[in-house]
């Protein structure tokens, strides 16, 4: 396959990334929304750090593996893009496209996305395959849009069944944003996929020629990767990755010595993810807070300190573990 150079190709700099204007804005936007959940809920710091130290730490590691299992396969889920797509082929697999390999990939670009907004984490991925592998920037671009797409209908998706089994046809008001979210993050992905398939040489013609190339590889790569024949597999790593998301919050809140219905852990974990999609904060930071401790105030009517303290001890897994680990991958990894 061959390989672009734009822009977004050459050398990525997490350095510069995290000194533009725009990351410290988004931070301090994280740090206001925050500031606000302790203000407006009346939550007590010290009443909620002593909810957290009470957690049972076995179920917390318990938790942390679930969350760590899901990487591998989505590992898997890229494997089968890529290789769908033919920017990778098996001769790949015990070289730069290797399983531990794409691991390291997808981990370094959640690290990314957690450290800078706006989703850069998946152009550094981009940039991870091209610079190992010499493979085409735009093609990659088109798998992990395709990989997007997956996330997003499996996530709507159980979104939707634990809401219906949760609370039938009367949505409470707390919770029908969320869904008007969802139902709008796909609307446009898939919107944005039909244009690609029906509207390709259209769109085209209002491409600049220099971009037409990367245009038409961009648009091959992600269409490629819904071949009938592979959906099944896809599909079926895609609700497995969302189910494993669902049980690491189950055992967070065990850890907690709390008994709450599957529907409304699956409902709340699900959500918490959805919104880490929003590029306004690093991995929805501050969002993610807010949102999910108001539904389990709101919804579960469980305290306000237990609330932020599940919600604080769920994003110490699946938002801080990664920035730590990942700091640690980032400074030593070779492929970067």
């Amino acid at each position: 396959m061959t390989s672009d150079q734009p822009t977004t190709d050459n050398a990525f700099s997490l350095a510069a990334s995290f000194r533009r204007p725009r990351t410290w804005v988004s931070f301090g936007l994280a740090v206001m929304m925050i500031y606000f959940i302790f203000r407006s809920l009346d939550i007590s710091v010290a009443e909620t750090i002593a909810e957290m130290r009470m957690a049972n730490p076995l179920y917390l590691i318990l938790a942390l593996l679930i969350f760590y299992l899901t990487f591998p396969l989505r590992a898997i889920r890229w494997r089968l893009l890529l290789e769908q797509s033919a920017i990778t082929t098996r001769a790949d697999r015990s070289t730069w496209a290797s399983m531990p390999a794409l691991m390291e990939y997808i981990y370094l670009s959640w690290f990314v996305n957690c450290v800078v907004p706006a989703k850069l984490g998946d152009v550094y991925r981009g940039y991870l395959l091209k610079h190992n592998g010499k493979t085409s920037f735009s093609s990659t671009i088109g798998t992990i849009f395709a990989e997007r797409l997956l996330d997003m209908l499996g996530l709507f998706t159980f979104l939707t069944i634990s809401g219906f089994a949760l609370f039938g046809a009367h949505m409470p008001p707390e919770t029908q944003w969320l869904f008007y979210v969802g139902a709008g993050l796909v609307a446009v992905i898939i919107l944005l996929l039909l244009s690609l398939r029906w509207l390709g040489p259209s769109l085209e013609r209002f491409i600049p020629t220099r971009l037409k190339a990367r245009y038409a590889r961009f648009s091959a790569s992600a269409l490629t990767s819904f071949k009938p024949a592979m959906l099944p597999r896809l599909v079926g790593l895609t609700l497995l990755i969302w189910l494993l998301e669902g049980c690491r919050l189950y055992f967070v809140i065990v850890s907690m010595n709390l008994a709450l219905p599957l529907p409304l852990v699956v409902f709340v974990s699900l959500a918490s993810s959805l919104l880490t999609v929003v590029p306004f904060t690093p991995a929805g930071l501050g969002l993610v807070e807010g949102a999910v401790t108001a539904v389990l105030v709101t919804v579960v009517n469980l305290s306000r300190p237990v609330a932020l303290a599940v919600t604080l001890l769920d994003r110490l897994i699946n938002f801080w573990s990664i920035i730590v680990f990942g700091l640690v991958l980032y400074l030593v990894s070779k492929r970067r």
